[in-house]
């Protein structure tokens, strides 16, 4: 199960945005001249309005002639955190609704129909629809691992790869996350970090400051944040950007299945399974890969665990012969030792310490105390 944490949604009207709803919002508008002919482009493009709520959420809203384009955090809208949130595109979709509406500006639609334009020439078809068009969206689970585990499961954890992305521990030992050899997340921005951890850095002193130590809205954040913290609470958290959305043909609200999110989720959520050696020791390894079913003979788990000794020892692996690399990798993998990162001696002894004896990752369940977010019809004057 995963909630949505993000949305960045637009959708083009096809009617300009009354000047007069602009100038409530904005302080200033653009409009465009070309240079060459001196014609004036029509509609009024601004900055981001930045609309705050009652308990330091925000969501952001941004007009270009007839296009709306916003984007916020809807479980964090009306709340003081975002422990857990919207389970639905639709939740989320109406819960900025009912801030358009408020703000007497035009409504997201679902789409209805896809249409293939073509370009100019040399250009590729370019595909536009009616309705709303979703340009970011994260999906997060939370998972505990009890307290005082949480660095630990972290630290292992960006040791290993995901969809050939590599792992990497930030310097404050509390979130990992994966890019590609470059450096680079141009599909998915894929990140697990401990959850009390964000609640401090983000919002405990705002919440504590705007409403006063003693105040419920803060008694409150403080009992979420404690909760977290006393079952160890992790996040697994993927930002799928707009070229994924687009290629998995996601970004289309009201025509889109989102049911493929699932399983996306669940290969991320998983990739703890495999955090299997608990010490580095040639017989160890071998063990581990026979006990798994990774091989089925010892003479075969001892080759397999020679290659993970120098691995270990410093040696480039990318100096053995492809067959045998690829051959290697992919039975190491399996127990969570990846021969085609560098090893990290710090790292790899994470990675050694974590066992299914030590570190149970379990589901996360919610506090008694905990308030869920919720929608509160749209409603309109009709003249």
């Amino acid at each position: 199960m995963y909630h949505f944490d993000w949305l960045s949604i637009e959708q083009d009207h096809g009617f300009e945005i009354p000047e007069s709803v602009i100038a409530s919002l904005f302080d200033f508008g653009v409009i465009g001249i070309h240079l060459d002919t001196g014609e004036i482009q029509q509609g009024i493009r601004t900055g981001k309005y930045r609309h705050k709520g009652s308990y330091c959420d925000e969501v952001s809203i941004q007009v270009s002639g007839s296009t709306i384009k916003m984007e916020g955090n809807p479980s964090r809208w009306g709340k003081t955190e975002n422990l857990l949130g919207f389970t639905s595109i639709d939740a989320c979709v109406h819960c900025f609704n009912n801030i358009l509406a408020k703000l007497k500006l035009p409504l997201f639609t679902r789409c209805t129909e896809i249409f293939h334009g073509q370009g100019k020439d040399g250009e590729k078809v370019h595909t536009f629809s009616n309705g709303a068009i979703i340009k970011r969206l994260d999906i997060t689970t939370n998972k505990s691992v009890g307290k005082g585990n949480e660095r630990t499961f972290i630290k292992a954890l960006s040791q290993m790869r995901y969809r050939n992305s590599i792992g990497r521990l930030h310097t404050n030992g509390c979130t990992a996350d994966w890019l590609s050899a470059k450096g680079n997340a141009n599909l998915i921005y894929p990140s697990c970090y401990i959850k009390h951890e964000e609640l401090r850095i983000h919002s405990y002193d705002k919440i504590k400051n705007k409403f006063g130590e003693h105040s419920s809205e803060f008694q409150y954040y403080k009992k979420v944040y404690d909760y977290c913290e006393q079952n160890g609470v992790v996040r697994f958290e993927q930002k799928l950007k707009s070229r994924y959305l687009k290629r998995e043909n996601l970004c289309y609200w009201g025509l889109s299945d989102f049911s493929k999110l699932e399983q996306l989720q669940e290969e991320f959520i998983n990739m703890h399974k495999n955090l299997g050696v608990s010490k580095i020791e040639l017989q160890t390894i071998a063990e581990q890969l026979v006990n798994k079913g990774v091989v089925d003979t010892l003479r075969k788990a001892n080759t397999t665990a020679f290659y993970a000794m120098k691995w270990a020892s410093g040696e480039d692996m990318n100096l053995l012969p492809e067959r045998t690399f690829k051959r290697h990798r992919s039975l190491l993998r399996k127990i969570g030792i990846d021969i085609a990162n560098p090893c990290d001696v710090e790292k790899f002894q994470a990675v050694q310490v974590i066992s299914c004896e030590q570190i149970f990752v379990r589901p996360f369940k919610a506090p008694d105390f905990y308030q869920y977010p919720s929608n509160t019809p749209i409603l309109r004057l009709v003249a």
